[in-house]
């Protein structure tokens, strides 16, 4: 699976800001190119991932402020001050890869291709997968930036006009995030309906790297997203969203974690998850995992008080190095548990787990030896989840509000994902507290790891967890001089995360500005998009559904 990007129908829908690749393609939008429905998903799936889930959209990005990892040596970003070169960049692949997904829709609409199309599954069955990936994109979209160009296939409304060069929109709308919003779930109970006439046959006969064109699964990941932004706008639109969960529980969520959408790494690094590529495949050691998360899951802060079995899963011991002499150590895996290993004793012992200090100076960040690297996400074969089980029992349980049996459902269905022993799982469970709405927003913040921008939109709505540093807190206390000479330093000096963006002084951002070209390129509609956010293109504006 290798990551081909096929310009004959990608850069048919890029915004104006790709132009330059159309000059590249020369394309006629006329005459398309046949290219299989099959090798356009593969493509979607893969980049999708590749350019979402990375080490600068998220490694840099949403993985730091929402304090999963903390950066090891160059901490501005960790500080909020992202390179826009790379937002920019990611704004273009993001919508180049819904280009690979609005194309397949196109193949098994048009009647020239769809009879072609078809053997590879039902038309209705491919454009229903299409809308469901797109609706999740476009759902992280507009929950990062705000209003953005939108496209839906079921709605004529004149202000969703992306993915539509071929058409001659070359400046297209920003569309208001509201009337995005109210789209996608539309969006999705149409795909969930239509996948659900064809439950029988194969979605895709081949190129779903996800559920292997289980149309079943598609449906129930169809009606999971819906639960998930209609929690999302659920205090902005609380008629709308009961609505649409009834609907989506009636027609059948994720029922175990049989149905996760997942998308799993390869042991070749070109294809290999994206954190093995950041660490393995460029030889650095750029994240660990961080002393807010640490402190957490050790139970030293947050309100569970008692070491979580995660703990040896997500991070790996102080001393492990993914780049270690002997081989890769920790990119094959050699400090995941094992079935036979004692979880809590030897080198699984809580005091060899240490967070690095977020939001540290750049400068006392490299002085920082004790640190636990990330651990399971950075294996090459790592399956990165678009959304999983555990998320929709915490959804339940909030629906039904902070229901128990919903709430344990989730902790153990996060657990078992991660391969946590089952004795772990047990005695962790004897002490889990009771369902509120802290402790089950809280566990859900765990169990979200690595799904960074689902928990910082999470984060905005609820405020919760209670355990996030904010600019102006302590990070670090120095009380062994690591970051001073013993003889000229008061030991026991404190750290304070510090921000570099002067509109954030007391929380965490609250959306990503826009891509660099997009005030060039389209600044008209670019300037419509800043009247829908107070006026200000900047990372302190709220979203509308958002209450941090």
């Amino acid at each position: 699976m290798k990551r081909i990007l096929y310009t004959a129908f990608a850069a048919l829908f890029l915004l104006t800001s790709c132009s330059d690749l159309l000059t590249e393609t020369n394309v006629n939008p006329n005459e398309p190119t046949y290219v299989p429905t099959s090798s356009l998903l593969t493509n979607a799936q893969f980049r999708l991932v590749d350019d979402i889930r990375d080490e600068w959209y998220s490694g840099r990005m949403a993985l730091t402020w929402i304090q999963y990892f903390a950066q090891t040596s160059y901490t501005q970003e960790s500080r909020y001050q992202y390179r826009k070169n790379s937002n920019s960049s990611a704004w273009k692949l993001i919508y180049a890869d819904l280009g690979d997904l609005q194309a397949i829709i196109d193949l098994n609409t048009n009647p020239k291709t769809k009879v072609q199309a078809a053997s590879n599954g039902p038309n209705v069955s491919q454009i229903a997968v299409a809308r469901v990936l797109k609706s999740w994109t476009f759902m992280l979209l507009t929950e990062t930036y705000g209003p953005i160009p939108y496209h839906s296939v079921g709605v004529d409304n004149p202000n969703f006009q992306a993915l539509q060069l071929k058409q001659g929109i070359v400046s297209p709308a920003f569309a208001d995030s509201k009337e995005i919003y109210l789209d996608i779930l539309k969006e999705l109970r149409a795909a969930a309906d239509d996948l659900a006439k064809n439950e029988g046959d194969k979605a895709f006969i081949l190129g779903d790297q996800m559920f292997n064109g289980d149309a079943t699964k598609w449906k129930r990941f169809a009606n999971s997203l819906i639960l998930r932004g209609a929690t999302r706008i659920s205090a902005v639109y609380p008629a709308e969203s009961k609505d649409a969960m009834d609907k989506a529980i009636a027609s059948g969520v994720m029922k175990s974690n049989a149905d996760n959408a997942m998308f799993k790494g390869e042991k070749t690094t070109a294809n290999a998850s994206p954190f093995y590529q950041a660490f393995a495949g460029k030889n650095r050691e750029d994240f660990a995992v961080a002393n807010s998360f640490v402190d957490l899951l050790k139970g030293e802060s947050g309100p569970f008080g008692t070491v979580d079995p995660r703990l040896y899963y997500y991070a790996s011991p102080v001393g492990a190095s993914a780049l270690a002499a002997t081989g890769l150590n920790i990119c094959k895996g050699d400090y995941v548990p094992k079935a036979s290993d004692k979880l809590g004793e030897g080198s699984f012992a809580p005091k060899n787990y240490i967070g690095m200090p977020y939001g540290i100076e750049s400068k006392y960040a490299n002085k920082i030896k004790d640190k636990s690297l990330p651990n399971m996400p950075i294996l090459a074969e790592f399956s990165n989840p678009l959304m999983d089980y555990a998320e929709v029992c915490f959804l339940l349980s909030e629906r039904d509000g902070w229901n128990k049996d919903q709430y344990e459902k989730g902790v153990r269905a996060s657990m078992e994902r991660w391969g946590v022993q089952i004795g772990a799982i047990d005695a962790y469970m004897k002490t889990l507290k009771p369902a509120t709405e802290e402790n089950v927003l809280t566990q859900k913040y765990i169990a979200l790891y690595m799904q960074p921008h689902n928990a910082w939109a999470e984060y905005r709505r609820t405020g919760f967890p209670k355990t996030l540093l904010m600019p102006g807190d302590v990070t670090f206390v120095d009380k062994a001089g690591i970051l001073n000479k013993k003889d000229d330093k008061t030991l026991g000096k404190e750290y304070k995360f510090t921000s570099l963006i002067d509109e954030l002084t007391t929380t965490l951002p609250s959306r990503i500005g826009y891509s660099i070209d997009s005030p060039l390129l389209n600044k008209k509609e670019y300037q419509k998009a800043l009247l829908l956010l107070e006026g200000k293109d900047n990372m302190a504006t709220k979203l509308w559904w958002a209450k941090k």
